[in-house]
């Protein structure tokens, strides 16, 4: 993989900005207190920006008087489902927690745009410049408002045009408001409406609603206080209500390139790598992510170190655990709000890039993994102060999931042909993952944004140990030298 060697002109045109409602009248004043899932999100993360890349031939005329019409009137009705993203997010002095607050006549930013960049260069695998994907997604702009606390508004929508060629949906969602399976429920009902029932709600099942109820959720070992806690520490309060933002025109030295991982080799490395555990754990469960995070974690940690050695002993990666089935009672699928563990595997560097270091990485996040899941909850009100702590160390954490279902975003245009993360771009040590082209039977795909030496090497000990790999190989020797 070479560095780039040239820049896209990526001139674009606003068509049009507005305001898209619920219906008016369908949604009552509504309030939704913070879970301690929520406030988790509050010094986390800034908001999360998505990218559904759509191949279509559709000229400008089309677009405008036959596609966006319906696009609007379905997500008019969606919201009125979706109420929450049409809110705002607020601390008011007089509470203990933050709400989400509804009002009739709250509203998504909607953006709509056109295109002149390369469609097929945008939503390739191939090497790209992080900075070419700044025109396709909006920014979440806080409010003033008559009382103290500022309003943060939740989602934000633009729409991309490339005449002739292709759509891009970009979703900018505050992470307070949502985890990535209650944004994609959003999306794929949005698709729904869009794309089968001409912008009505009549016909969709009553099991794809979302679920608001947030009573069941128990708090067993005082999360909530110790979040809030933790926030008092570092100045967020009530009286102090300022959270991360994205800058409005952020400029990047950074590349992002997508990797497969297709079905074949992930069963030749669970392989490999149990001949290597048989001895020391035989009830060893590999997983397809579990596998595919070790053998990217070692890739990228080997191909880091190699262009800047660290003095750092120590190596983290966070994979998020989602909880709701997993909960006592345990919540819907349809459970709109955050409902994530954070599960963090830490391995000493040396044994990390080590001859070893895939079986080793593989089998300590599958059994962190596994604790995680049947003790969702155990320890998790010290996650914060524990991120805290890990400042000054390289954390890498895996955004995304197969289990989203990312590809069957549809809005009657087939499937996404591409799905980016935005946010990886501004977050250095975030790697996304979904199903390989829809189908996770087939693979993984997997984002990795870097700098463009560190892309070389770390593209060079993917591709190459791979390949030696399938070839049969089972010193793997590329990953035992820098």
């Amino acid at each position: 993989m070479h560095n780039i060697s040239m820049r896209y002109t990526h001139t674009l045109k606003v068509l049009e900005q507005c305001q898209i409602a619920p219906p008016t009248g369908s949604v009552p004043q509504t309030s939704l207190r913070l879970t301690f899932f929520d406030l988790a999100e509050l010094d986390i993360d800034p908001p999360l920006r998505c990218l559904y890349f759509y191949r279509l031939q559709c000229s400008k005329t089309h677009f405008m008087q036959s596609i966006l019409p319906g696009m609007k009137r379905s997500l008019s009705v969606t919201l009125q489902h979706f109420f929450p993203f049409a809110g705002y997010l607020s601390w008011s002095p007089q509470s203990v927690m933050p709400e989400i607050i509804y009002c009739d006549g709250d509203s998504v930013s909607f953006t709509v745009a056109e295109s002149n960049f390369s469609f097929n260069h945008i939503c390739g695998n191939h090497l790209r410049d992080t900075n070419e994907f700044a025109p396709l997604a909006t920014h979440l702009v806080p409010r003033s408002s008559t009382t103290a606390a500022v309003q943060y508004p939740l989602l934000a929508l633009r729409v991309t045009l490339f005449p002739d060629s292709g759509i891009c949906v970009g979703q900018t969602f505050n992470h307070v408001a949502a985890d990535g399976m209650s944004a994609t429920h959003f999306m794929k009902f949005w698709a729904s409406v869009c794309s089968n029932l001409g912008g009505e709600a009549k016909g969709l099942l009553s099991h794809s609603l979302p679920s608001f109820d947030r009573t069941t959720i128990i708090d067993p070992h005082g999360i909530e206080k110790a979040y809030l806690n933790y926030l008092k520490k570092i100045k967020i309060t009530q009286h102090s209500f300022i959270l991360p933002t994205i800058p409005t025109d952020p400029v990047h030295d950074k590349v992002v390139a997508t990797f497969i991982m297709d079905s074949q080799s992930i069963e030749k490395l669970k392989k490999w790598i149990l001949k290597r555990t048989i001895k020391i754990n035989p009830y060893f469960i590999l997983t397809s992510v579990g596998v595919t995070c070790a053998y990217v974690w070692v890739c990228l940690i080997k191909a880091l170190e190699s262009v800047n050695v660290r003095g750092n002993s120590r190596e983290h990666i966070l994979i998020p655990v989602d909880s709701r089935t997993r909960l006592v009672p345990a919540l819907p699928v349809t459970y709109f709000g955050n409902c994530l563990i954070s599960c963090v595997t830490t391995i000493n560097k040396n044994v990390l890039v080590g001859e070893d270091g895939i079986v080793i990485a593989a089998e300590m996040i599958g059994k962190a993994i596994q604790t995680t899941c049947n003790k969702v909850l155990d320890g998790a009100e010290k996650l914060l102060d524990n991120f805290s702590s890990l400042a000054s160390e390289r954390l890498i954490a895996i955004s995304g999931s197969p289990k989203l279902g990312l590809y069957d975003v549809n809005f009657g245009w087939g499937k996404p042909k591409k799905f980016e993360i935005m946010s990886a771009y501004d977050d250095y040590g975030l790697i996304t993952l979904a199903e390989f082209g829809g189908n996770a039977d087939r693979g993984l795909e997997i984002s990795v944004t870097l700098k463009n030496l560190e892309m070389d090497a770390f593209a060079s000990l993917f591709h190459d140990t791979l390949n030696n790999l399938l070839k049969g190989s089972s010193a793997m020797p590329l990953l035992s030298k820098l």
